[in-house]
């Protein structure tokens, strides 16, 4: 299996080769589709509409964000997409981006690490 990592839209890629996937519901302002500097767009795999917007007026209970973000990975509509992800980690490094300016605040960290466990 090759490294899952993570990253913010517009900083340089760590790793040459690897591929981009943007992981969150809502598509970047200002950023047309055909400038798009990742290569795959899956909002299925982001928190849903109802807990990202729960979460960013609640910051300070990430527990609970996680514990609730954890359940919706469970969901046997999201396997697909998480699924393809494996797909892709086994073939060539990957990288999960966000327009989040907290990336470790994020969701991006905790699908990470949502993906290496059931690797």
């Amino acid at each position: 299996m090759h490294p899952i990592s993570i990253g913010r839209i517009g900083e340089p890629a760590r790793e040459s080769g690897a591929y981009r996937v943007l992981v969150d519901r809502l598509w970047p302002r200002g950023i047309k589709k055909e400038q798009a500097l990742w290569d795959e767009w899956m909002p299925s795999v982001a928190p849903s509409s109802a807990l990202r917007t729960w979460y960013h007026s609640h910051r300070v209970q990430r527990d609970a964000f996680r514990q609730q973000y954890l359940l919706e990975l469970q969901q046997p509509a999201i396997q697909e997409e998480l699924n393809h992800l494996r797909t892709i980690a086994e073939q060539t490094p990957i990288i999960l981006l966000t327009f989040s300016r907290d990336v470790d605040g994020s969701q991006v960290p905790l699908l990470r690490d949502f993906l290496l466990q059931s690797l």
